[in-house]
């Protein structure tokens, strides 16, 4: 590595420029509302991410002839052109405009972009350099988030640290914690960080989530937990994190009742009525669990529909009029764009929402395979097989694998499959345009 300059425990070193571009496309979402709401930039500001996945996607494509692509990436890549065509062929026998499909490519495809970005631009210490400032974002997002209930009043669904204060955006905080806290407890369990770190990031978590009553983050917080003491070696320490988890998990859901009252207390039955409500919202609209089969009995009743859906970006909605669908005109009220599974249960069928599971199974299976072999660092393994979990969870649980919190999941999934220094998937010796490249 050249031209590394330490910073702290942040390290700066001269990047190539999609390197750069796949930094940015990390970590915005993490300054996304600041920027807006703190420093008043106009909304159009959120598109920079597009334009930097724009970028990246042409450098992926022109620059092809210089990547060194490994066997464990093609099988992604494989995934990405083959669902694309999947959805394209069916769309032509769907076809609206060419405007809503492409908002759904954009809305969906755009993910995968940043993730191959991710393995292909990124090498192992600049995964470590992201990780460690998402780790000191955390403690600036828990002040942000402690005077935004104490001082401003902020509180439920409008509480969201960094993430701004509009209703809904502790769905942020909800993936963002999952990193977070994931990489903290694997890296105690691997004797990487003190226990008394990793114990208080928990309680922090746990208590913004409190203030947030974001009740779901408690049933992902005790997934983390169990799924992170079974891919990891027997010790110790997984006993005393089970013990004082579960202190601060009591403390914290006590703290949420005490704030909301009994409706916010955590105990299974409610939980699970939760799941299993047939609305959400509105009498009239869609529960998480309850949506595909309403959907199936009311739109999708024909087989091809039920199979392949209404076509790609043809129940989407915007903010630009010409890629507001008629469909969601129509529906907005069933709030089916709240939940991932069902935005693509209508627009791909049962086809497209599998297809779309199977990338997370591939993620966990192939980060599980790096880990068996000793390939890359066990953290970086573990973690992926922990995100590709809370993927799957949020596929059904809200739409924040739709927005930009997901460019931070994709980054997680994509770090057993990074390139190496010595020899890993891009190369620069060949690169002719150094002026454009660096």
């Amino acid at each position: 590595m050249t031209n590394n300059k330490a910073f702290g425990k942040l390290y700066i070193k001269k990047r190539t420029l999609p390197c750069w571009l796949a930094c940015y496309i990390a970590v915005f979402p993490l300054f996304m509302a600041t920027l807006i709401d703190f420093f008043h930039l106009p909304d159009i500001v959120k598109y920079t991410a597009d334009v930097a996945w724009v970028l990246a996607l042409l450098a992926l494509i022109f620059l092809r002839k210089h990547f060194v692509f490994e066997k464990k990436v093609t099988p992604f890549i494989i995934y990405v052109i083959g669902f694309f065509l999947l959805l394209f062929i069916v769309y032509l026998f769907n076809y609206q405009s060419t405007a809503y499909f492409l908002w759904g490519f954009r809305n969906n495809f755009r993910f995968y972009i940043a993730f191959l970005a991710f393995i292909m631009f990124f090498e192992e210490d600049d995964a470590e350099s992201l990780l460690k400032l998402i780790d000191y974002l955390f403690w600036a997002n828990a002040v942000v988030s402690f005077a935004q209930f104490f001082v401003l009043g902020y509180n439920q669904d409008n509480l969201g640290g960094l993430f701004g204060v509009e209703r809904g955006c502790n769905a942020y905080s909800l993936a963002f914690f999952s990193v977070v806290i994931g990489k903290s407890i694997l890296s105690f369990i691997n004797r990487k960080e003190k226990a008394w770190l990793c114990f208080l990031k928990c309680g922090v978590s746990l208590i913004i989530a409190a203030m947030a009553e974001l009740k779901f983050y408690f049933v992902v917080f005790v997934m983390i937990l169990i799924v992170a003491a079974v891919i990891t070696k027997f010790s110790k320490r997984k006993l005393i994190l089970i013990l004082i988890s579960s202190f601060l998990f009591m403390a914290a859901s006590t703290f949420m009742t005490a704030v909301f009252g009994e409706g916010s207390s955590l105990d299974i039955e409610r939980i699970w009525e939760l799941m299993t409500a047939t609305s959400y919202a509105t009498e009239k609209d869609l529960g998480r669990f309850a949506a595909i089969p309403t959907i199936a009995r009311t739109f999708l009743t024909e087989v091809h529909e039920l199979l392949f859906g209404m076509g790609l970006g043809n129940c989407d909605t915007s903010a630009f009029a010409i890629c507001n669908t008629p469909f969601y005109q129509t529906y907005a009220y069933l709030h089916y764009t709240w939940f991932s599974s069902a935005f693509l249960f209508l627009e791909t069928g049962c086809v497209g929402l599998m297809a779309y599971l199977i990338f997370y199974a591939m993620c966990f299976f192939g980060a599980w395979k790096q880990l068996k072999s000793n390939a890359k660092k066990d953290l970086f393994c573990q973690l992926s097989m922990i995100i590709s979990i809370v993927c799957v969870i949020l596929t059904f649980y809200n739409s924040s694998l739709r927005m930009e919190v997901a460019y931070l999941l994709f980054f997680a999934l994509s770090l057993p499959f990074l390139r190496t220094a010595e020899g890993g998937n891009i190369t620069e010796k060949n690169v002719s345009n150094k002026s454009f490249y660096q």
